[in-house]
């Protein structure tokens, strides 16, 4: 199911919270390590790591993100509501 970009479902998003995110330099650099919770405001796509499966976000721009790390989408509220079926959206890209 396609997943659209909004502020409801960026405060679900799990990302953050996944070992593939926290394996990746790259990502930890453009965050300066914080982890992304929650945000008053919606931000571009662009300015977000996280959301991944989302069409408007979709894949990461690093390409550190170790895929040997297990994938956290399974246990996110934003994959399990709109019953997806695959992981590491951050890597292959959005779900469609």
């Amino acid at each position: 199911m396609r997943v659209e970009y909004n502020f409801e479902l960026l405060q679900g998003c799990q990302c953050g919270m996944c070992p593939v995110h926290d394996g990746s330099q790259c990502i930890n650099q453009k965050t300066n390590g914080l982890k992304f919770t929650h945000c008053s405001s919606t931000p571009q796509p662009q300015e977000v790591e996280g959301i991944y499966c989302s069409q408007q976000r979709g894949k990461s721009a690093c390409t550190d993100l170790p895929r040997a790390k297990a994938c956290v989408c399974p246990t996110c509220p934003v994959w399990r509501s709109h019953k997806l079926d695959t992981n590491y959206f951050c890597i292959e890209g959005p779900a469609s």
